[in-house]
């Protein structure tokens, strides 16, 4: 039976993109990279780091001849659960929902980890780094389950490719009626990550489409919360509240470990 440490150090020859390894990480990985990621703050805790560093000497390196240091380029952080968590109990039919404070943490302690955090360097995107690491936190984990919480999930669904399960929450009734007004002109709520590109998807529609969704995205802006403002917002104020509200709605991942 192989030790902790080495369920760490194992790594299959396929988790070696362009030679780069998956390694014991460490706090000081993860701050390295943390302003590369959309949530502030910090995990609660920390139980494990997961690093790929990347090796290969700079060219000024190479023409001085200096000593490569290895930088992280990509962390994975597992912490302990929440204590309640509405999706969770719905993946797994009331696992542990029913039980009191004290029991329920003890078992999904034992039981769980959650996933905090996947960042990795922006120079690096687009390599497929992100589903490796979840893959290989998936592989090793010495538990029974693994989860995560990505707002972001629907943008970049790597969770979903790394092979968790996705369980989303519905819409709030409050917004399913400018989710649906964004749909019926042809622009799925995804797209609001990036609101100038929807911008200008609106501007090219045609004059009664364009009216139509920009009355129904300032009646939802003042339904939302815009009330109080005086004078009329604009399109930028509105696509941003949009952006913030509309996709804040998180896709619970959930993996059954079969081999831990």
């Amino acid at each position: 039976m192989p030790t902790l440490f080495q369920r760490f150090q194992s790594i299959d020859p396929r988790d070696r993109p362009d030679g780069l390894a998956i390694v014991q990480g460490y706090r000081a990985d993860y701050l390295a990279l943390k302003p590369h990621h959309y949530r502030p703050g910090n995990p609660m805790t920390m139980t494990r780091i997961l690093t790929i560093r990347d090796s290969t000497p700079s060219a000024a390196d190479r023409f001085l001849a200096h000593p490569t240091t290895p930088q992280a380029i990509a962390v994975l952080v597992e912490s302990l659960p929440s204590l309640s968590c509405r999706l969770r109990d719905a993946a797994l039919g009331g696992r542990y929902g029913h039980l009191r404070p004290k029991p329920r943490s003890q078992l999904l302690n034992e039981e769980l980890r959650c996933i905090s955090r996947v960042m990795i360097d922006p120079r690096y995107r687009g390599l497929g780094l992100a589903v490796r690491l979840v893959r290989h936190a998936l592989s090793t984990a010495t538990t029974r389950y693994t989860e995560a919480l990505a707002v972001m999930g629907r943008v970049s669904p790597f969770f979903e490719r790394a092979g968790m399960t996705a369980y989303q929450r519905p819409a709030l009734p409050a917004h399913e009626r400018a989710i649906a007004a964004l749909r019926f002109a042809g622009i799925e709520p995804n797209g609001l990550a990036a609101p100038s590109l929807v911008q200008r998807r609106i501007e090219a529609l045609p004059e009664p489409s364009r009216l139509m969704l920009n009355k129904e995205l300032t009646r939802w802006y003042r339904s939302a919360g815009g009330r109080g403002v005086s004078k009329p917002p604009s399109p930028a104020e509105v696509l941003d509240a949009a952006r913030q509200r509309l996709l804040a709605n998180p896709i619970y991942y959930l993996k059954e470990n079969t081999h831990a």
